[in-house]
């Protein structure tokens, strides 16, 4: 029996692992979900209905989503079909998602999958900056390198002035004039001023770096700057004072200028702070208009303390000697289960969390029989408000032992930077949506007395890294 040759969609470097069509004739509809790994929403969960033909090696693309796909040159619209050939890229949406139509043939091995989501760290934190460990010289061109997409030119040199800008709204924007582009052919030089700067910049000795894209190099992150600085700059160092960045994602408010609109964040800035670069606004750099008025995040974090007491108020001892409840409070990745394994756990308390025991009636039936055994317990869930809590001080109760509370005060905003830091230096602790977050907040019933608590302890954050992570945490990671 003859073995046909197979039809396959590649990711880029860093995403899914390769999509296999079918060979019978029968439609992959394609979308956002986790077969491609796309979130976007503007990508609809059937985008595209693939149909592959092994015999003529192509494969015809229906467009079902109502925004955009590209097939190879074409743009669809809901309805229409175009063909996609070998070698040929299909964007799932508005000119983003690409998809690489490849030809296996009968005797070749089968594409190796690539891990979708980095592999388990066993607890112990990722090397934040991984490409230091293969370093090589850049070549003219393209270049997959972890999640970073490089592109090198002809001739380039290596430069101790960097004019670093971003791209969408600083450089370009849309022709079409809508926010997003609607096809790959949907951009436009933003200012007729740019093309002559850029070209002053290298005349005077500069180095132009485009940025692009995600994870430890997604602004306001520096991963990308350190690879340029660390491989991509054949040794020379950079002067940072004599460099820039030039970005629209500045925090300025509505109407910073008459009509403008409020920025949609503020990580250029952030990622132009993070580095101690000059910044500027491609208004500001190209046009030379007047620094406009901006507003940064509500938490910084270079304000993290190391130090200062562990509790407020500091009780003449942090443990029990006897019997007792503790129950925590506070956001996902507000420090709860660290501080808690640090000085109640390992001084012997029982460790009752839901994450393990998978509902609050097991971690009820967990307390209540640590108590039956004389021991000390912790419960250490999120408990945002009075109902969640009375469970656990009804437990003390039937054993007649006071209970505590341990409220950790850590903002929504310092929480979700702690949440962004643990997915960056691969911790074990599975990802925190923002709605989990907001869903937290909403409930969140500040702790009282009347309870029944014995007392309330407030736990603030304290910063405990080796200085590699110590510098990342300290980056802003949002904008």
């Amino acid at each position: 029996m003859e073995t046909r040759g197979r039809l396959w969609l590649e990711s880029p470097a860093g995403g899914p692992a390769p999509i296999l069509l079918p060979a019978d004739g029968s439609a992959l509809v394609l979308g956002r979900g986790p077969l491609t790994q796309v979130a976007d929403r503007k990508c609809s969960r059937n985008q595209v209905a693939l149909t592959a033909d092994p015999g003529t090696r192509t494969v015809t693309v229906k467009q079902l989503g109502v925004n955009p796909s590209t097939a190879g040159a074409r743009e669809l619209r809901p309805g229409l079909e175009g063909v996609l050939a070998v070698g040929e890229t299909l964007y799932l949406v508005n000119g983003l998602h690409p998809l690489t139509l490849r030809w296996e043939e009968p005797c070749a091995a089968a594409p190796e999958p690539r891990p979708a989501t980095p592999p388990e760290s066993s607890g112990e934190a990722r090397d934040p900056e991984p490409e230091k460990k293969r370093r090589r010289k850049s070549s003219p061109g393209w270049e997959h390198l972890e999640k970073l997409l490089v592109f090198t030119a002809a001739g380039v040199q290596a430069r101790a002035k960097v004019a670093s800008f971003d791209l969408d709204g600083t450089l370009i924007t849309t022709r079409s004039g809508k926010v997003f582009p609607t096809g790959p052919s949907d951009w436009r030089i933003l200012y007729p001023e740019v093309p002559r700067r850029l070209r002053e910049l290298e005349a005077d000795g500069y180095k132009v770096l485009v940025a692009t894209h995600a994870g430890l190099y997604r602004k306001p992150v520096t991963g990308m700057w350190d690879f340029l600085q660390e491989q991509a700059n054949e040794g020379v160092p950079i002067s940072k004072e004599d460099s820039i960045f030039v970005g629209d994602a500045a925090g300025r408010p509505v109407s910073w200028a008459p009509g403008r609109k409020k920025d949609f964040s503020c990580a250029d800035r952030l990622f132009a702070l993070n580095l101690g670069l000059p910044f500027a606004t491609p208004e500001e750099f190209f046009l030379k208009w007047p620094v406009a008025s901006f507003q940064l995040p509500a938490f910084d974090p270079r304000t993290v303390s190391p130090s200062g007491p562990l509790c407020q108020p500091e009780p003449s001892a942090l443990l029990s000697s006897s019997p007792e409840v503790v129950v925590a409070v506070g956001f996902p990745g507000a420090g709860k289960s660290t501080f808690l394994m640090e000085h109640l756990v390992s001084a012997g308390y029982i460790h009752v969390n839901r994450d393990t025991l998978g509902s609050w009636q097991r971690c009820v039936s967990a307390c209540a029989a640590a108590l039956k055994q004389g021991k000390r317990v912790v419960i250490d869930n999120t408990n945002p408000d009075a109902a969640s809590r009375a469970r656990y001080l009804q437990c003390a109760r039937d054993a007649g032992v006071p209970c505590r509370c341990f409220l950790f005060t850590a903002t929504l905003e310092h929480a979700r930077h702690n949440n962004r830091f643990r997915e960056m230096t691969g911790s074990s602790h599975a990802p925190v949506s923002d709605m989990v977050m907001f869903s937290y907040r909403k409930q969140f019933e500040e702790p009282k007395p009347d309870e029944g608590f014995t007392a309330i302890l407030q736990i603030p954050f304290r910063l405990q890294l080796e200085p590699q992570l110590e510098r990342l945490y300290r980056q802003f990671s949002e904008g």
